[in-house]
This record gives C-alpha cells, structure tokens and sequence, in this order.
C-alpha cells in the first residue's frame, strides 16, 4: 500500500487528541449547522462585529450569554473584533447560533525583527499580511515598525508561515516572545516546535533552568511557548510552556477555516487539522480539483477518528468571483492592481497566477477569485486565470435585493434583470425559477449569487444586465 504523504501528520494528530483526552470519535448529531445535539465547535476569524454578535464563517453568533476568554483571561465580549480567529463553543445552524464560550489566542506575540510591504517577521515567524488584514488603527503596515511589539491573529499558510487576519499593536515592554504550534521530537530536555504539523519551519526548543514541561504533553500536542527573548539560530529557551486545549476531541460537531497548508482533495490539512474527505463529502462553491495547498476553505464534520476530520462539507471561501477584460492593469513582479468590471483588484505574491503577470495587460480576458478588502471597496485576489469565454460574471454575497425591481446589489455593482433574464437555483442545469421564488429565497448579506452578462455590452456604467442570475450554495 502506498503510504499517505500525510501520515506523520496524522500519526502526530492521533498523539494529541490521545493526550488531551480527546475521544478517537465522536457521537453522531445531525451536521455542522443542523442543530444536532452535544457540543459544537466553529473556529474562524471574525468577520463582522455588533454589540452581543459576531459572525464566524458565515454564522451570526449571539455572545450575550457567552463566557469570554481573551488570551486565557475572562474579558467582556465586547472586547472581541474583527479579524480575531476564535473558537466557539454552543449551538449553531447554518446561519445563526448561539454561543457558550468564545476563546481567543493570539498565535503570535513579539518584537517586529523585519518588515516589508506585505510581510512581517516576529520571532524568526514570517507573518504575510494582505488587504483582508484588519489593522484597528485604519494605518496598516504604515503603522508597524521595525523594533515594535505586535500581536497576531491568523492561521498557518502553505510557505509554512501565518497569513495574519488582525494585527495588533502590543503595548507590553521587554523581549519576550510567544509563539504557538504543535510538538514533535518530544523529550525530557525539550522539543520541536512547529505552527502546524505539516510546516517546514521548526524551532528547537529547550527550558530554561526551573522550567518543567506541562503534565500530558505529548507529541503532536498544542502548545504555547513563552521566551525571554527572540530565536538564536532557530532555538528557543523557553521560560514556560503551557498546553492549549483547541477543543475538536469534545465536540460532537466542528467546523473549521483556514489555509490549506499541504494535501490534496483526499487528505489535506487546514489549520492544523488533518481532514479527510470521501465519496460522500459535499463541495460547495468549488469542485474537489480546485482544492489545493494556499487554498482558503471552511470545513465542517461530526466524526475525529483517530485524530482526523472527517469531512461531511468543504466550502471554499473565495466566494466571489469577477470575469470580463482586465483594465487600469498596474502589476509589477507578482504584486500591483487592476479592475474588473469596474472593481478594484489587489494582487500579491499571495495570488495563485495562472496566467504569468507579464501577461497580464488591459483587455486580456480574465477570471478572478477573491475575497473582500478589509474596509474598502473591492477584491483581494486569491486566483487568477485568463479565459476564452467573453461572457461577464459577477458573483458574491448579495449586499442587497429589490425583488419589485428585479435587480441585487454585488460589490457595489447593481446586476439589473429584464423580461429576458432566466433564474435558476444551484446550476443552470437545475430546472428554472420564476423571478418571485428566485428573489423570496435571497437574504442579504448571506446568500451568495451567481450573474452572467451576454458580452461587454452587458455592463453600463455601475448597471450589469444579467442574462443569468444563479443562486449558488456556500454552505
């Protein structure tokens, strides 16, 4: 039999969920996001805050009643933001739920020892930063600089960094460092650590003297490792370590998102956590092909069997999409902007090109996936790739709908239906919709659809005239 590539991850998994008390399985319920009974689980960045809410992939969480950790100490809820990756303990369905616990870490704390313009290195840590970023103080990387503390939020990416989803300024004094991952190469002197199994990068970690290793740390266990000072030579002495408790062993229900960081369709790993899909796993707002290591996706299942997520959803979160003839194209390298159909892209060395960038001129065809830039207007570019179809596309969340006058707003673009516009629900294969039941089953700021225009004569000034409006699943 041919060996998993993923198998020292996976053995390394089974270790922790062993050691943390973690159940090989867990009890059956109805789904992620179907109300089943027993404990449910959903860890992501926050991507939209109100008084007594957060919403965490694509979930509006009530956290009124909620018990609040920040960073291991109880704060009030309203001390939570935008671009934090929590977990969160309670019941959920697809779009709603309601939490019990709410825990933040930060994955990373410490001095800036290098920055560029889409990077910052903390503690030999290269943290990648994009227009999704959330800076509190509106300054972004302009704000940070070399020599100061910061505090990240983010999750592991495949060039076996972190992608930062929240940048903090940290006030504290001094050079202690902390950092965040798993252990390998456990012994009494010390270990491996690294941001997650699969990563590359690792650091030596040995204790200080008077420093013990924490009761039932194992290999494969989440750990935080507290340093009075940065890396040397990629060693750590560590003043304390502590074990993070990431709760999947105790859920009945988890749900996932973060970076693919190495796999394929059938095994793969986000955030940490090893997956796998079978015959059976649905996919929503891509296909099985599409998964691929860089790759933002949430994933969602009952079963830990051995340490492994067994997945019954994988939805990936690029959900918005743009076709028709690039213009206002300003790329240098890899990285620059462009629009599309009028709306503002950013690209970086961050973006899957599948087209070479040198290639790339005002006019050329293209498609692009995407997600929001972080307080502005437009697209940050996970993918783009050049195409022969001259249909334009826009899809995204619906920002709003008028079903009297037939039209949704989608990225600030109005997509306008006519007599001739043809709805549809999941495919254009699916049996057509009339434009009542089409609009009766839009939630804005949730449902996420589909619009193609015949050609370039389809888009006047903001107004995008859709042959097809589709309603698209993402969930």
């Amino acid at each position: 039999m041919k060996r998993s590539p993923l198998a020292p991850v996976l053995a390394a998994l089974v270790t922790s969920a062993l050691a943390c008390g973690g159940s090989g399985s867990s009890s059956s319920g109805t789904g992620p996001g179907g109300g089943g009974a027993g404990l449910q689980l959903t860890r992501g960045a926050i991507t939209e805050r109100a008084a007594g809410s957060i919403t965490v992939n694509g979930t509006r969480i009530d956290t009124r009643s909620a018990t609040v950790h920040i960073e291991k100490a109880q704060r009030p809820e309203s001390e939570l933001e935008k671009g934090m990756v929590v977990t969160v303990k309670g019941t959920f369905d697809d779009r709603t739920g309601t939490a019990a616990e709410v825990e933040f870490e930060d994955v990373a704390k410490g001095r800036v020892d290098d920055k560029g313009t889409d990077f910052l290195v903390v503690g030999g840590q290269t943290v990648r930063v994009d227009d999704s970023t959330e800076f509190p103080d509106g300054s972004r990387m302009a704000g940070v600089s070399g020599g100061s503390r910061v505090r990240i939020s983010g999750v592991p990416d495949d060039r076996g960094g972190l992608r930062a989803t929240r940048v903090d300024h940290d006030d504290a004094t001094g050079e202690d460092l902390e950092l965040k991952g798993f252990v390998s190469d456990l012994s009494a002197a010390g270990f491996t650590l690294k941001i997650s199994p699969d990563a590359a990068q690792a650091w030596t970690v040995t204790l200080a003297p008077g420093v013990a290793l924490p009761a039932g740390i194992a290999n494969g266990s989440y750990v935080e490792v507290r340093s009075a000072g940065a890396p040397q030579g990629g060693a750590i002495v560590a003043a304390a370590v502590s074990l993070e408790d990431r709760g999947e062993g105790e859920a009945t229900e988890v749900e996932i998102e973060g970076i693919v960081s190495s796999g394929t369709s059938s095994d793969f790993v986000v955030d940490g956590q090893a997956v796998h899909t079978t015959a059976t796993t649905r996919w929503y707002l891509g296909a099985p092909t599409d998964l691929a290591p860089g790759v933002k996706v949430e994933v969602e299942g009952h079963a830990l069997v051995a340490g492994v997520l067994q997945a019954e959803k994988v939805s990936f979160r690029a959900a918005y999409r743009l076709q028709g003839a690039a213009a206002d194209v300003a790329i240098s390298g890899a990285a620059g902007t462009l629009s599309l159909l009028g709306i503002p892209v950013s690209v970086s060395d961050l973006t899957e090109w599948r087209i070479s960038p040198s290639a790339l001129a005002a006019g050329t065809t293209i498609e692009v996936r995407g997600v929001p830039r972080s307080g502005g207007a437009g697209l940050v570019a996970t993918r783009i790739e050049a195409t022969n179809d001259t249909r334009l596309v826009l899809q995204g969340v619906v920002s709003s709908a008028d079903a009297a006058a037939g039209s949704l707003g989608i990225l600030g673009l109005t997509a306008a239906s006519d007599a001739s516009t043809e709805f549809h629900a999941e495919t254009a294969a699916d049996a057509p919709l009339d434009r009542a039941a089409f609009f009766a089953a839009i939630t804005p700021g949730v449902t996420v659809v589909k619009v193609r225009g015949r050609d370039a004569t389809a888009l006047s000034g903001t107004t995008l005239t859709a042959k097809e409006m589709e309603l698209e699943s993402q969930k």
